[in-house]
């Protein structure tokens, strides 16, 4: 069985722009612009793959605030107490 996917560890992805030519990109952004008038979905799938997609914020408070909340349920299940819990019991 031959293997597929990129060996493990590897952080080259292969990209959709890496198999075509500047000319083939050219043409395709073309050809996605025109059919955009129609369907907008087409272009930003064309413009995902050339450009990359653009990157998705995470707001930082939300993801601190995930942290200590499993934090605590880990904690609790492990039994697991702060200083301050063990000088209050």
């Amino acid at each position: 069985m031959a293997k597929r996917g990129r060996p493990i560890g590897s952080k080259n992805r292969p990209q959709f722009k890496d198999y075509i030519t500047e000319d083939e990109v050219k043409d395709l952004v073309r050809l996605a612009k025109t059919q955009a008038k129609t369907r907008p979905e087409i272009l930003k799938f064309v413009l995902e793959q050339v450009f990359g997609k653009a990157p998705q914020p995470v707001d930082a408070n939300v993801v601190g605030t995930l942290h200590v909340e499993i934090s605590e349920v880990i904690a609790k299940k492990h039994d697991i107490k702060s200083e301050e819990q063990k000088e209050s019991s």
